[in-house]
């Protein structure tokens, strides 16, 4: 059989978490295999999984995936990770904690010198 892939697959049994879309709903998985353009996922009986949603994986850190279908099977689906943004890295989730924190320490400053005196 011809392998049609863009990247070579490596076999895992990584746990996985679907993230549907506006963040109200997941759902576990097994990841089965996984590159650095795609994986196949062990769903169990879900079957609504969407079109498009985020995939955590723990084994990969703190990244989420973007994730496309590529295809469907009773209980697994292939997926495509949507290259303009592979992962979200820690590091850009730290600078931004560091912003707000910034950000809040300014506003207690502000607070602080404006006392009216209520």
């Amino acid at each position: 059989m011809e392998e049609r892939r863009a990247a070579l697959r490596s076999r895992t049994f990584w746990k996985g978490t679907v993230l549907f879309p506006g963040g109200l709903r997941s759902t576990e998985c097994t990841v089965r295999n996984f590159s650095e353009t795609g994986a196949r996922l062990d769903c169990g009986g879900v079957s609504d999984i969407p079109d498009h949603f985020q995939l955590k994986i723990p084994q990969k850190g703190s990244a989420l995936f973007r994730c496309k279908v590529a295809w469907r099977r009773v209980g697994e689906i292939g997926v495509h990770f949507e290259t303009d943004d592979v992962a979200i890295s820690e590091n850009s989730l730290v600078r931004k904690i560091e912003a707000l924190e910034g950000q809040n320490r300014a506003l207690l400053r502000r607070l602080r010198n404006d006392d009216s005196g209520y």
